[in-house]
């Protein structure tokens, strides 16, 4: 036996071993958040009918779908496309990687993943910190927007936000991250990444992004009216807002899972006042939550299983070989 092929198996025998141990901690820290709260999700299920937790799971696998379309814009964009059914399994199953504290999981995830479907390294650290980016602005810009139509009093509480909101919008300019990064590599002696994104790619990635926000937030909405809330175009715009500056932000705390209690503690915030006080918020922000596991957990099972079908095919002529992290 050759010594490449032997490196071959001991490289491939890691990889295995990572992605389980990976996978063990993802679901560990994913089932302990909801044993820990199994109290409170259920007197929240309880308050709600089962029509409107179906239509806020269903806005949620649509807001997922189209995260995922982000995704694809941002690495076709950076001259790596990729099919649906290899981007859904890098995209989803990379994803979980924000159960475990810190932010760095999601992105060896995500870079691991495409280097099995030949993008490389470079490329997709460049399309994970863009897709960061691209989340976060759209996130913080949306909420601007809707907010002022009846939660400045809670917005108070998130000031400092705006001081970053500048800085995030800029950053969707397509040559600065990308750019940023070829800086880094360089100074490094790293091989820069191959191509930087355009003005089309990123305002298609930025709307596919927005479009999912207002699912995500059109998901909340249906929990709030399920709760009780007067079902009002100001309802709709503040627990759209709120819910997408709540989840935008759990990216900047890099130390909560998932941004566990930072999301629920900003939504009693912000959406308290139209929802009738603090107990029917957490209520909301608990259930979302819940949704959020299970579908976030069900794209990357679904997703997985459907590359592994599909696995003869899975490395399409389009993509480059995977070089050496230089």
């Amino acid at each position: 036996m050759s010594g490449g092929v032997t490196r071959e198996r001991v490289g491939l025998r890691g990889r295995v071993a990572v992605a389980v141990v990976f996978g063990l901690a993802v679901v560990g820290f994913g089932g302990l958040f909801v044993v820990d709260r199994r109290h409170e999700l259920g007197a929240a299920l309880a308050e709600l009918a089962w029509p409107a937790v179906l239509a806020a799971l269903l806005l949620a696998l649509a807001a997922q779908l189209a995260a995922l379309a982000s995704y694809r814009a941002i690495t076709a964009d950076l001259g790596s496309p990729l099919p649906p059914i290899p981007a859904g399994r890098v995209y989803f199953v990379s994803q979980l990687g924000k159960y475990l504290p810190g932010t760095v999981w999601g992105m060896v995830a995500l870079v691991s993943l495409a280097a099995r479907e030949r993008v490389p390294r470079r490329t997709s650290v460049a399309a994970g910190v863009v897709n960061l980016v691209v989340t976060v602005a759209t996130a913080g810009g949306l909420a601007a927007v809707l907010l002022p139509f009846g939660a400045m009093d809670a917005v108070r509480h998130f000031w400092y936000l705006a001081l970053l909101l500048p800085v995030l919008l800029a950053g969707l300019h397509p040559r600065l991250v990308v750019g940023a990064l070829d800086i880094a590599l360089r100074t490094i002696g790293r091989v820069p990444v191959p191509k930087t994104m355009s003005y089309r790619g990123t305002l298609k990635a930025a709307g596919w992004q927005t479009v999912c926000w207002l699912l995500y937030g059109m998901h909340a909405a249906v929990l709030a009216v399920g709760i009780g809330a007067a079902a009002t175009p100001r309802t709709v715009a503040v627990v759209v807002g709120g819910f997408a500056l709540a989840y935008g932000m759990g990216p900047l705390f890099v130390l909560a899972p998932a941004g566990a209690g930072v999301r629920e503690t900003a939504l009693v915030l912000l959406l308290g006042g139209v929802l009738g006080g603090s107990p029917a918020a957490l209520a909301l922000a608990l259930v979302s939550r819940l949704l959020l596991v299970v579908t976030e957990f069900g794209q990357a099972a679904v997703w997985a299983l459907l590359a592994r079908a599909g696995s003869p095919a899975r490395h399409a002529p389009h993509a480059e070989p995977v070089p050496a992290y230089r």
